[in-house]
């Protein structure tokens, strides 16, 4: 994938011959005599500059493709290079990359990706159907069950590991400090006493997840990084490449992304395509299980997580705002579903 092709800083030097070589592989045969492009995705705040270029060729046939800018000093600007070179195929769809490079000296870094133009961005203050919660619940136990437990996975030394989770006391005192004082209003009754002994979640954690087998996870789950093409997700920005128990991508989709009366129909849809692939089958009460320690790993990090989070944006305080909401809402709902999970609170 990588070529010895220069890496533009911008888009001001994108040209119609550097496009050419970067497509090389997928249009051999074209010739750009003409491109414009335009910015995309600046209202979600995505770490990388995005444009989507027009091209058109000598046969006057038109096409597009994204291209991200950033630098490569960031970890956003080297993990998903290293993610399309690592796994050109992951077993959901997500945008092909034509061509990747970085400068680290001139410190850029650039790929160029499939174009969706006609789909729908995901938002992640607008929860989603139920279809496309069910099509999502699919797309995840796809790319769950074709790594579970792969040997793959070890071979990447740079995909870090969340199967053992604990930030340790001194992360729960100094945020929950801050938490109570930013969002104290928020927690009453039972959501305080959860809050009042949280550093205990993660022992309850990984009780839980204890024989959950590790795969390969999408590391920043959410609405904003998903396309929908008609009612099939396309999920983008694999920058954060992480391993672990697959019920963490579940409990984003399940407590964050639509309505939790939803669980039990996206608990299925996932189960039916994780057991089709998957060499290790897994039933409804033991993912239940499962889900239960992801959720309180989930609340821990929509509360004391982002308790230091000030964004600058009106939307970034939206988002904020949701996630806290949400996260107190999943609290009291999964606590009728779940007793047992949340003793360490009593």
């Amino acid at each position: 994938m990588v070529q010895p092709l220069s890496v533009p800083a911008s888009e001001l030097e994108v040209t119609p011959d550097w496009l050419k070589s970067a497509l090389s592989g997928a249009y051999p045969e074209s010739t750009f005599k003409d491109l414009r492009c335009q910015r995309i995705g600046e209202n979600f705040g995505f770490a990388s500059r995005i444009f989507r270029f027009h091209l058109r060729d000598a046969g006057e046939q038109g096409r597009s493709v994204v291209i991200k800018f950033w630098n490569p000093q960031e970890t956003s600007g080297t993990g998903e290079l290293q993610f399309y070179k690592a796994f050109p195929r992951v077993g959901p769809r997500v945008p092909a990359c034509f061509h990747g490079g970085h400068d680290n000296e001139a410190e850029r870094a650039v790929l160029v990706l499939e174009d969706f133009q006609s789909a729908e961005q995901g938002d992640c203050l607008k929860p989603v159907s139920l279809d496309r919660a069910r099509n999502l619940a699919q797309s995840l136990a796809l790319l769950h069950g074709t790594w579970l437990e792969s040997q793959d996975l070890s071979q990447h030394a740079w995909i870090e590991d969340q199967s053992d989770w604990d930030p340790g006391i001194s992360w729960f005192e100094s945020r929950r400090t801050l938490l109570l004082e930013r969002f104290g209003e928020r927690f009453n009754g039972f959501s305080q006493r959860v809050l009042s002994n949280l550093e205990l979640a993660p022992g309850v954690v990984r009780s839980r997840l204890a024989k959950a087998p590790v795969t390969l996870l999408h590391g920043d789950f959410h609405l904003d990084n998903i396309l929908f093409e008609g009612e099939e997700p396309v999920l983008l920005d694999w920058s954060r490449v992480l391993r672990g128990p697959g019920v963490f991508n579940l409990a984003d989709l399940v407590f964050e992304m639509t309505s939790l009366k939803h669980v039990d129909e996206i608990l299925e849809a996932y189960l039916q395509e994780f057991n089709r692939l998957a060499s290790q089958k897994v039933d409804l009460r033991t993912l239940e299980k499962q889900l239960g320690g992801a959720f309180l790993r989930k609340f821990t990090l929509s509360t004391c997580g982002i308790a230091r989070w000030e964004p600058k944006l009106p939307r970034g305080v939206a988002i904020a705002e949701r996630t806290m909401t949400m996260a107190c809402d999943s609290l009291e709902a999964w606590r009728n579903r779940d007793p047992e999970l949340f003793s360490f609170a009593d």
